[in-house]
């Protein structure tokens, strides 16, 4: 396994060794879509609607790991996605003042050859869930593979990792309560990742979106629920320019319950319209991904987020994601 895939371990074990577990505030899932040729784009994460207090900062490491094994066609394309992707990212957020925010994110990306296909595998057994794709591809191979007329437009076999594209953010608090929040959100992606190797679209991409949360929504069972909406404008990247759209929308929603000082359960729905022009559900269809799991508080302001996602309308998003998150300052 590689450092990057490693690194986020050890500042987990270190707070979970050392930090008294207390409440804290309940917080949306940070879920990307990690199919090969879709995270490169500036598609944000679910928002935290209520923004850090003035004159503080909040930072975030996250780690998110997807397996991929799928080979089909559809009409004169075909693709191949085998392999397995890891994006690590470090997020750091500043309160210019009580209604603004102001952020940076540093993305690393790696595709490699992977070690989760075998377990998979067994998972999808135990559950009766098929198997069937699977079986087209060898395990813990890397290929990703684009084609128009058996002429090879993306064809990575080769493990790769470095920098992705840089984002910029910023947020306008426009209400909140003691039980809900309202806000705004802007984000600016930067091309400064490798568009050649997946880690980057080589493009700037800019979003739009509304972040909204309700608390004690359900007071006697303790649930959150939370809201997210918005537009991507995807500027004319290198990966597949001429299939690719210029224009996405994007939304997710959940539930938390978070009636305990310890942890909190999260069921979150994500989703977005087709990146591509294509007629492979994998690139060209509309998206709907689902996670599920919890935080586990470590202190006041600190949390580690771990959830387990799984595509539920197409195969646009990998089959299998595990998402971990190391927030602090976040309230």
């Amino acid at each position: 396994m590689s450092l990057l895939i490693r690194l986020p371990f050890i500042p987990c074990c270190t707070f979970i060794i050392a930090t008294q577990l207390q409440a804290a505030t309940a917080q949306p899932f940070s879920i990307k879509n990690l199919n090969p040729f879709i995270q490169i784009y500036g598609m944000p994460v679910t928002e935290n609607a209520a923004l850090v207090p003035a004159r503080s900062y909040a930072g975030a490491v996250a780690l998110d790991m997807a397996n991929n094994s799928i080979l089909t066609t559809a009409g004169k394309e075909s693709v191949i996605l085998d392999g397995e992707t890891y994006r690590l990212a470090f997020t750091l957020r500043y309160g210019l003042d009580e209604r603004t925010e102001v952020g940076l994110e540093i993305p690393f990306i790696a595709h490699s050859n992977g070690f989760m296909d075998n377990f998979i595998e067994d998972w999808h057994d135990s559950f009766g869930l098929s198997n069937a794709e699977r079986v087209k591809t060898t395990s813990n191979t890397l290929r990703y593979r684009y084609a128009v007329a058996n002429t090879a437009l993306v064809d990575l076999d080769s493990p790769s990792e470095g920098i992705g594209d840089i984002r910029l953010y910023s947020a306008r608090q426009l209400s909140k309560t003691a039980d809900s929040a309202l806000s705004l959100h802007l984000g600016l992606k930067l091309p400064t990742g490798r568009a050649r190797q997946l880690h980057g679209s080589g493009a700037t991409d800019v979003s739009v979106s509304l972040a909204h949360i309700k608390r004690d929504w359900l007071t006697a069972l303790g649930l959150t629920s939370f809201t997210n909406a918005g537009i991507v404008w995807l500027g004319e990247g290198e990966v597949l320019p001429d299939t690719q759209e210029n224009v996405a929308g994007f939304a997710s929603a959940g539930l938390i319950w978070d009636n305990s000082r310890m942890i909190d359960l999260k069921a979150q729905l994500d989703m977005h319209t087709r990146i591509y022009d294509s007629e492979l559900d994998q690139l060209g269809a509309h998206t709907v991904q689902l996670t599920v799991g919890g935080s586990v508080y470590l202190g006041a302001q600190t949390r580690l987020d771990i959830g387990v996602g799984e595509n539920l309308l197409t195969d646009t998003t990998p089959d299998f994601l595990i998402n971990l998150v190391l927030k602090h300052g976040y309230r």
